[in-house]
């Protein structure tokens, strides 16, 4: 419904930022659809205000978490990679994938343009890539002087010296990456000091999509909100949705309060009163409250600026300078870092690494507000004492999602995925809107069947799967690299690893695949020979096994919890459907009729359920 809604296009100059291996303009989109699809670290701006964390503090933590950073500089030159590893889980990218998905081409980008790779020792990146081991000295760059013919592990063996040196001291540094045998297909966390690389230092790293990223920054069903009104130096406001994962996020301002207040889109006042009308969104450049997890939550005196989440924990929307007189208002973003403490466990610091210019509104401008499934409290509170000294502290009443373990609670667990919007959307007339698109961005979502609780089987996951024969092979595809059939009752592909590893274990079986995923169509008689109706099962019972015990390390944007339940059968079965990387709540076509990867797991939900 916003299709038509513009915003001015986002394109960020890079000329003046030390980013290497970066395209120099960045378009960022100029609608909220391609905001969504376009948004990376590069289009963010500079912080405003210098920072650091003394190194005094290594002493008492046993680690390292030492930084600074100066005004002007760019995020990506303070965020280090271990700091979106819960967020985006950047260390699963491969090295291939980094560096296509930021628009670069790995043959064009030397090891010393790498600083992780350039500063691994041999004996380092022969562990991190153990085909390297069997590797011919010829095949590897800038060793040919040692004997072309011998195996890596044995040059190492017989030049002991050699295991310890940096690729950067064997002075390979102007080779590609691509000249290193299998470093493409490594990921990012297979390498010793992953965690600690700036995110300038990562070829085209900044230039990602937040969407591509394996944890990727989609979601679906925002709740968009109007500004209806802004105020300054107003009394107690107790109804809010800003706050902190800490406190929760309906933190009441006592005194001194800048807000804008917001109202359901379909701006026909109080005749009409939908979950957003009338709640503020309090400044934080006055209101601090209190942030933090850990061993690092005391830094920056355990204090960040009151704020929303509607993009997950990378960074933190605040609202910043409201202006009555022009009826403008700024938001800047915050980030925060986290680190492992050593013996004390890991912890991130409250958000207040910043602030980084974001987005300017105006009265009448469309916002995001939450997400589908948030509770928002539709009457004003009653006054509270606050429980602690600091500014902005409240009573810790948090907003809820629809599902009993949805809450934003005083321990932080919470992660709101949102589809973006962006700046200075103009205000349409309410005619323009219909009744049921008025409703359709901000209704909450019935989660309860999907948070019941319900026993993970996977012979009943295997009844909810389209129905099929033993012998059942579908249209020659392709996904990425990989092409075949899929097969038989399970709709396993000719391709998966799974079917590859147990059909492929008689030299007939491995042919018989080799001519599948080239093309050839699978008889009948071909899959009751290679790929029969009890090998089927057990590759699925494998497959599916394997998928749930990966899900179950996985977090869910929805409650910042480990997936369970419902959630949990849902999550596997977008996992089934759309691959390893399939994105949580991807709302994307998977060639499954008309279904999109995220309505495909709702009816896998709904159908496990009925069968239970």
């Amino acid at each position: 419904m916003f299709k038509h809604l513009l915003f001015p296009s986002l394109v960020i100059s890079l000329l003046s930022l030390k980013i290497p291996s970066v395209a120099t303009t960045i378009d960022c989109g100029s609608t909220p659809s391609e905001l969504q699809t376009k948004l990376s670290f590069a289009c963010f701006g500079t912080i405003e205000q210098d920072g650091s964390i003394p190194a005094d503090y290594n002493s008492d933590i046993g680690y390292d978490i030492s930084r600074q950073w100066q005004a002007g500089y760019h995020v990506t030159q303070v965020l280090k990679l271990g700091d979106l590893a819960e967020s985006f889980s950047p260390q699963t990218l491969t090295i291939s994938n980094m560096i296509n998905s930021g628009g670069g081409d790995i043959n064009s980008v030397s090891i010393k343009e790498f600083p992780l790779i350039h500063q691994q020792s041999l004996s380092d990146l022969i562990q991190s890539i153990p085909s390297l081991k069997n590797t011919k000295v010829k095949h590897f760059p800038g060793l040919d002087s040692y004997g072309g013919n011998q195996r890596l592990s044995q040059l190492i063996k017989r030049h002991s010296s050699l295991k310890n040196l940096t690729l950067e001291q064997l002075g390979i540094g102007d080779f590609s990456l691509s000249s290193i045998p299998g470093l493409a297909q490594a990921q990012l966390n297979q390498f010793p000091g992953w965690g600690n690389q700036y995110l300038s230092n990562l070829p085209y790293f900044s230039t990602i999509p937040l969407a591509q990223m394996p944890n990727a920054w989609v979601a679906n069903n925002p709740v968009i909100a109007r500004i209806d009104a802004l105020r300054s130096r107003e009394g107690q406001q107790d109804r809010t949705l800003s706050g902190s994962y800490k406190e929760g996020f309906n933190v009441p301002c006592y005194s001194d309060c800048d807000y804008v207040e917001l109202d359901d889109i379909e701006n026909q006042g109080a005749s009409v009163s939908l979950p957003v009308e009338g709640i503020r969104w309090i400044s934080g450049k006055k209101q601090k409250v209190s942030g933090g997890e850990g061993c690092l939550a005391w830094i920056n005196n355990g204090q960040e600026p009151t704020g929303i989440h509607p993009f997950g924990p990378a960074f933190k929307v605040v609202l910043w300078d409201v202006n009555e007189q022009t009826g403008n208002i700024t938001t800047k973003l915050f980030f925060r870092f986290r680190a492992s403490c050593g013996f004390f466990g890991s912890g991130a610091t409250p958000y207040f690494i910043g602030p980084v210019s974001w987005m300017n509104h105006k009265t009448n401008d469309f916002v995001v507000a939450g997400f589908q499934g948030q509770t928002f409290n539709s009457s004003s509170a009653t006054s509270t004492t606050p429980n602690t000294t600091n500014v902005g502290s409240g009573n810790n009443q948090p907003i809820t999602t629809g599902s009993s373990n949805g809450s934003v609670n005083g321990n932080g667990n919470n992660n709101n995925n949102v589809t973006a919007t962006n700046s200075n959307l103009p205000s349409i007339d309410s005619t323009q809107i219909t009744q049921s698109s008025q409703t359709s961005s901000y209704t909450d979502i019935n989660l309860n069947p999907i948070n019941q609780d319900i026993s993970w089987s996977s012979w009943q996951f295997s009844q909810v799967l389209p129905a099929n024969s033993y012998t059942a092979s579908t249209n020659y595809l392709c996904h990425q690299e990989n092409c075949g059939y899929s097969i038989g009752m399970f709709n396993l592909s000719s391709s998966d690893p799974f079917v590859m590893a147990a059909v492929g274990k008689t030299n007939a079986g491995d042919a018989w695949l080799n001519q599948v995923n080239n093309g050839a169509t699978p008889t009948t008689a071909q899959i009751n020979e290679f790929f029969p109706k009890t090998l089927q099962q057990e590759v699925f019972e494998t497959k599916i096994e394997a998928i749930a015990s990966n899900v179950e390390e996985q977090i869910d944007p929805l409650t910042h919890k480990p997936f369970v339940n419902g959630r949990k059968v849902q999550r596997i079965a977008q996992v089934y459907y759309g691959g390893e990387a399939a994105l949580i709540d991807g709302d994307i076509p998977i060639g499954l009729g008309d279904d999109s990867l995220l309505q495909a797991s709702r009816n896998s939900v709904e159908l496990y359920l009925s069968r239970s």
